[in-house]
Parts: structure tokens; C-alpha cells; sequence
């Protein structure tokens, strides 16, 4: 039986949650899947990140299901991608060999460059913003984009435009 299976990286799940906007991927998409590799990202022993408790809160409602890290089969093409990514691309790449639809969120362009190298096909936070302007989730995307830009997250102004092109704003 075919499933959909969307695997996140952890910077598109930081990225949402400095700007309340997680529930995004729950209406979107239903569950999301992340390795242990991400969720010691967003959960590091050392350092707490602003936004751990919306996090830890959307752990809690179960939508989010934690998968294994499984092994690296190979060497990743570039060596800009870190563990958490490597770790995503990995458990796409599986899903995707085992028949499953997948979607992987990513936004880190050593991540996207490796993903595609491999086929997997990919979405990044700026395009979920759209996706949700599109499915009427929302009223307008250009106020989301705005925030994250303000709240430190890097989308580059092309890739907003671009978004925002594409739902008309």
C-alpha cells in the first residue's frame, strides 16, 4: 500500500514555529515525519532555542512521528549537507524506494541540492506558506513571509516573490 510520507528537516519546523505557523504542516499535510538526528536538532541538550516549547507542545499532539535515523547508505554528494538533513534525505530516499509518495521539507541549499541529486521531491517553508495561501488556509502569504524574514529566517527575496507571484499577491 502506497503512503504519503512528508519528512522534514529541522529548519522548516524552527523556521514555522518562530511565526505560530506549525499547525500549517498538520492541515497541509497530516502527519510529518522526523529522524531522532532533527529532533536533536530541535531539542539539544547544550542550548534551548525560543521557540522549544511550541515545539515540545507540537511533539505532544502526535502528529509529528519520530523515526529512526537509519544508516547512511553512501557518502552524500556535498559535504555542505549536516546530519540532520543527511538523515532526512536518507529516511525520503527509503520511503521512496519502498513505494511511498514522499515530500521532503527542506530549506538549506546543500540539503536541496542533494535531495534533488536523488530525485526526492522537495518543498520549503516559503512554499508551504504559499501551498496554504493556495488551499485557503490562509488569507494572504505575504504577512507570514514578512515575519519570518523579521524573525531572522533567511528566504532569499527571490524566493518570496516568487511565492508570492504564484498566489497572486
Amino acid at each position: 500500500m502506497t503512503r504519503r510520507v512528508v519528512v522534514a528537516d529541522a529548519g522548516p519546523l524552527i523556521a514555522l514555529a518562530r511565526i505560530e505557523a506549525l499547525h500549517l504542516l498538520r492541515q497541509l499535510f497530516g502527519r510529518v515525519c522526523i529522524t531522532t538526528t532533527v529532533f536533536e536538532e530541535i531539542f539539544p541538550s547544550e542550548r534551548v532555542l525560543p521557540d522549544v516549547d511550541l515545539l515540545a507542545r507540537t511533539l505532544a499532539e502526535g502528529w509529528v512521528e519520530v523515526v529512526d535515523t537509519p544508516p547512511l547508505e553512501g557518502k552524500m554528494l556535498n559535504p555542505g549537507v549536516d546530519a540532520g538533513e543527511a538523515s532526512a534525505i536518507e529516511v525520503a530516499y527509503k520511503r521512496a524506494e519502498a513505494g511511498d509518495t514522499v515530500l521532503l521539507l527542506m530549506d538549506d541549499r546543500a540539503g536541496r541540492m542533494e535531495a534533488k541529486s536523488r530525485g526526492l521531491p522537495l518543498i520549503g517553508t516559503a512554499a508551504v506558506i504559499g501551498l496554504a495561501k493556495a488551499e485557503g488556509l490562509i488569507s494572504a502569504a505575504r504577512p507570514l513571509l514578512e515575519r519570518l524574514v523579521a524573525a531572522g529566517y533567511f528566504i532569499g527575496p527571490m524566493v518570496v516573490a516568487s511565492v508570492l507571484a504564484e498566489v497572486g499577491e
